[in-house]
């Protein structure tokens, strides 16, 4: 015997086309077609899913899932009804604006990213061509060429990196961790002006944490310090710790944020450079919210900026499953 309700789950991940069929039945008629339906087992592959009754006109409408219209009219000739309306209802999808939003996001990017992408290959395509035009390479010549080559590449790897950090799926490792270690390794990514000096924390502070993801949001921010003095002057990197939660700042002394861009500077693909995904803070928030924490930014116009991070310094298992699941 087939159970009911698994027959109109089946149906229904099957996709059935769904119906609404009219018909005039008489209120001494109500308990037969209610039988009917509470064991709406049949050949016809009906199965109804709401039915609305009139009692002022003695109309019956009802929502039907079925292969066609032809069924349900066979249907309703066996339990003796005649049926004098069949229509088919068409779906109404209401998440297609937000499909074509993400449509439209995912177009900017790719097109933004080719356009990123064209610099770097031209100078790899250019000074492969004036290698291979030269016989001979004196030994300066090899390093300023293979120089060209490797700044080139990096900045591929760098935007690449970029928009697979934002869109791929999240493989959290959560484990108790220095966070100066983190600290350190991102800055071994970092090439760093010799005019810029960097002060890096004197307290050592243990956090269970992602370090590998934690090691791409400090490069980050470090990065964009850098990019924010332009030459000469200072990045402050702190870590202040507290018995639940431990506070990490950047801090440069570069020329600040504009007030009205402030708001904007963590929406994916908003970017205020001329290079650039405008992925790398989206990257570092979604990163922080995948530890449970927070990131800011304070920032003043001529006097630099601030990003703080506040991360849990405990994230238990469960915790560390719930957060994984919802990212």
């Amino acid at each position: 015997m087939c159970d009911h309700n698994f027959l109109n789950g089946f149906l229904v991940k099957l996709g059935v086309p769904e119906f609404i069929a009219r018909h005039r039945v008489a209120e001494t008629g109500l308990d037969k077609i209610i039988d009917a339906v509470n064991h709406e087992i049949n050949e016809f592959g009906i199965s109804t899913v709401e039915m609305f009754y009139d009692h002022r006109t003695e109309e019956m409408c009802c929502i039907l899932e079925a292969p066609n219209q032809e069924a349900i009219k066979n249907y309703y000739i066996d339990v003796g009804l005649v049926c004098g309306y069949v229509a088919p209802i068409e779906r109404i999808d209401t998440k297609i604006g937000e499909r074509s939003e993400r449509l439209r996001a995912i177009g900017e990017l790719a097109a933004r990213l080719a356009h990123d992408l064209r610099n770097p290959l031209s100078v790899i395509k250019n000074t492969v061509e004036i290698m291979e035009s030269k016989p001979v390479l004196r030994i300066e010549e090899k390093i300023i060429y293979y120089g060209r080559l490797r700044r080139a590449i990096d900045r591929i790897v760098h935007q690449i990196e970029d928009v697979l950090d934002f869109v791929r799926p999240a493989q959290m490792n959560f484990e108790k961790r220095l966070l100066n270690d983190a600290i350190n390794l991102a800055l071994e990514k970092i090439v760093r002006p010799d005019d810029i000096q960097i002060i890096l924390p004197t307290n050592f502070v243990y956090c269970v944490c992602d370090q590998a993801k934690l090691e791409i949001v400090l490069a980050n921010l470090i990065m964009n310090a850098i990019q924010a003095i332009n030459g000469k002057g200072q990045i402050r990197i702190t870590i202040h710790d507290t018995p639940n939660d431990v506070l990490i700042q950047v801090s440069d002394t570069g020329s600040g944020i504009p007030e009205n861009i402030l708001p904007k500077i963590f929406e994916p693909l908003f970017t205020t450079k001329q290079i650039g995904t405008g992925l790398g803070l989206a990257s570092c928030k979604k990163i922080i919210e995948q530890h449970g924490g927070l990131i800011s930014v304070t920032s003043k116009e001529g006097y630099g900026t601030t990003f703080s991070i506040i991360l849990p310094k405990q994230c238990t298992a469960q915790k560390i499953k719930s957060l994984v699941a919802s990212n």
